[in-house]
């Protein structure tokens, strides 16, 4: 019992400890996502609440979803803050269904504002 103890717990601690060496950046990165109001806060705000959005019926007319889609598709490309894959994959089949792009904005875009909260439900 003791041996699988301390194997657990040398697995744990080897996977933590090599965390920070992938990317000795990443406290500061995850702290300047979190900071509300920033750029790539208010993008990844814009982009989930979207997804929440778009599970509620008649999506496609709620102006919470049209406008935190079109902040999505303005901020997430890879000229700025490249998150469109954490969201494509509801965001696309969602936004075809309503006629609308399902590309990121090319080039570098000015930073969106705040997103609409939409009420809608996560999984």
């Amino acid at each position: 019992m003791q041996f699988s103890i301390v194997a657990i717990a040398t697995a744990l601690i080897s996977v933590v400890a090599a965390a920070p060496l992938d990317n000795p950046n990443w406290p500061g990165e995850l702290l300047k996502r979190q900071a509300p109001g920033t750029p790539l806060y208010n993008c990844h705000d814009n982009c989930g609440q979207a997804v929440a959005g778009s599970r509620k019926p008649d999506y496609c007319s709620s102006p919470a979803f049209i406008h935190n889609y079109a902040n999505c598709i303005q901020c997430s490309g890879p000229d700025n803050n490249n998150i469109w894959h954490y969201y494509s994959g509801t965001l696309i089949p969602a936004a075809t269904v309503c006629g609308f792009p399902t590309t990121p904005d090319s080039g570098v875009q000015p930073p969106v504002g705040p997103a609409i909260p939409d009420g809608g439900v996560w999984p």
